[in-house]
């Protein structure tokens, strides 16, 4: 667990401790992970800098999934997609970039799968540097600090909302009133408590120690992709504009009132295969991070790179593995979407 303080410059000096924050960057992992938002420029931008509220219909291309491709599996385990091109096959696993230490899930169809497979492809995972942290220090977070407090500044059942989680979790209604809705939302999203520890990479890590054990006979070469910037995706929170900082601070609580019970079950729906019972779950803290058009470009570029090591893979005869953050392969215009555009045949789980 990383512990960040922010010294707040006002006359009590508040200190707001951002707690679990590798789950908090998990989070933003499986929230935003990857997914479609290729029209990050334009109406995109224009909807969120405005003063009424946001319309998300224009801005979360996250919510529009390709229904053909959201199947339950019929093996053992997880989801698997396949993606051929006559001579090579790519098993596609969609991962949670979220969940709780310790899952178990069958891994057979993996093991069976790796052995002998030309490469396992990673995904996009977030970036955590100390340097980075430190920029989070007090003095240097100054774009997170109100000028008043924030409660003034809410809407009247969104302040409702959020004064009755703080007294349910006997903390001053003035708890977050230094900092602006959408880091308070990050907070409140990833400040869950409870038995359950969220970890970052744990299920990749795992899968990639599979890859390199020696009970698998043939192994295949690692490709890592290039991670995304975690510190840079909380600091565009801090600039984002009023309807989206309202956004977030909504989404926050929505993912702490969804609770840990859920990240859990959805946890044990995806071991299970599960895929129409995972996407459809509370998405929480994803609809502000997918509304945000920094983060969205982050994204796309693991997206660009997922697409093209598949299509790199699929020119050497034989059978490949990559393991990408699962919403990010069903969106409209999502990895899987763009490789069957290009004419290769993708079929749903067995």
């Amino acid at each position: 667990m990383i512990l960040v303080r922010f010294r707040a410059p006002s006359r009590n000096r508040k200190i707001v401790t951002l707690t679990r924050f590798a789950a908090a960057g998990l989070a933003l992992s499986l929230l935003c992970g990857g997914s479609a938002l290729a029209q990050v420029q334009g109406k995109n931008e224009v909807s969120i800098h405005q003063t009424k509220p946001v319309d998300l219909t224009p801005v979360d291309s996250q919510a529009n999934l390709v229904e053909e491709l959201i199947v339950n599996a019929r093996l053992p385990g997880p989801a698997w997609w396949k993606v051929s091109d006559g001579d090579t096959n790519v098993y596609v696993m969609g991962v949670p970039a979220f969940a709780p230490q310790k899952l178990d899930f069958d891994d057979s169809v993996l093991r069976r799968r790796l052995d002998g497979a030309n490469v396992l492809i990673i995904g996009q995972e977030p970036e955590v540097r100390i340097l980075s942290l430190l920029a989070l220090i007090p003095g240097r977070g100054k774009q997170f600090i109100m000028d008043k407090p924030m409660r003034d500044t809410l809407p009247p059942e969104l302040r409702a909302r959020l004064e009755k989680h703080l007294t349910a979790r006997s903390k001053p209604v003035s708890e977050h009133d230094q900092l602006k809705p959408a880091l308070a939302g990050f907070i409140i999203a990833n400040d869950k408590g409870g038995g359950v520890s969220i970890t970052i990479g744990d299920l990749t890590d795992r899968i990639q120690k599979l890859a390199k054990s020696k009970d698998i006979a043939v192994q295949p070469r690692v490709k890592k992709l290039d991670d995304y910037d975690l510190i840079g995706m909380v600091k565009s929170l801090g600039e984002a504009p009023q309807p989206l900082q309202e956004l977030c601070l909504d989404a926050g609580l929505k993912e702490t009132e969804n609770g840990l019970a859920g990240v859990r079950e959805t946890a044990d729906q995806w071991a299970e295969g599960q895929v129409k019972a995972v996407v459809a779950a509370e998405r929480g803290y994803q609809r502000c991070l997918a509304s945000t058009p920094w983060i969205a470009r982050q994204f796309k570029d693991g997206q660009d790179e997922a697409v093209g090591a598949i299509t790199q893979a699929l020119k050497k005869p034989g059978k490949a593995v990559a393991v990408i953050e699962l919403r990010s392969l069903l969106t409209e215009g999502g990895v899987l979407d763009r490789l069957r555009a290009k004419g290769f045949t993708v079929t749903a789980p067995e």
